[in-house]
Order: structure tokens, then sequence, then C-alpha cells
């Protein structure tokens, strides 16, 4: 059983890890100026990667909703289980996708000026 302690822990960590996959992503692809379509690539990878979402409705933690909608659809009942984390991971994908837009707009009126 996790304690308080480590679940915060295991959460930083994958959090990071997925924080250091787009900059490697950005990195690695994307080695040019970044076009529109990039950075909303680049936003919906990230909302994807970071959205929480809780395993199932009697759990108390929560886990990147990308996992709990893989694990709840192959592993668990079916897609029954995993609808509601995979309205949370659409929410995040396209929040991170507006967020790619939004700062790739306001990066090409910065170079206007």
């Amino acid at each position: 059983m996790l304690t308080t302690q480590s679940f915060i822990v295991a959460v930083c960590a994958y959090g990071l890890a997925a924080l250091f996959g787009v900059a490697m992503i950005r990195r690695l692809w994307l080695q040019r100026s970044m076009s529109l379509g990039s950075s909303i690539g680049m936003g919906l990878i990230g909302g994807l990667l970071l959205t929480p979402a809780y395993p199932s409705s009697e759990a108390s933690t929560i886990a990147p909703a990308l996992i709990v909608v893989i694990f709840n659809t192959l592993f668990g009942e079916g897609f029954a289980a995993a609808l509601e984390p995979a309205l949370w991971l659409t929410v995040g994908g396209v929040i991170g996708a507006l967020l790619g837009w939004w700062r790739a707009r306001r990066r090409i009126s910065a170079e206007s000026l």
C-alpha cells in the first residue's frame, strides 16, 4: 500500500518525466521554429500525458488518465470502465491543444512587432 508521501513522490516523478518527454520530443523532432500545427500537437501531447483521473469510482488516488484508459479498457471491465477517464483525457488533450495554439499565436504576434 502506498503512503501519502510515496504517492506524492510518484505523481511528481511521473509529472517530471512527462514534461521531460515533451521537451525531448520538441528538441529531437521539431528542431526548427515551431509552426502553429506543431505547437498545437505539442500541447496535445502534453495534455494527454499530464491529465490525471481516478482509476475507478471507489478510488481515492489519481493516476495518469492515459494509463487509466488503457488499463481499464484492456485489463479491467472494458471501455465502460474507461469512459469517465477517457472523457477527462479528451478534456486534457483539448486544453493542451488550446494552450499550444495560444502560445503559438502569442509567439507569432511577438515576432511581427
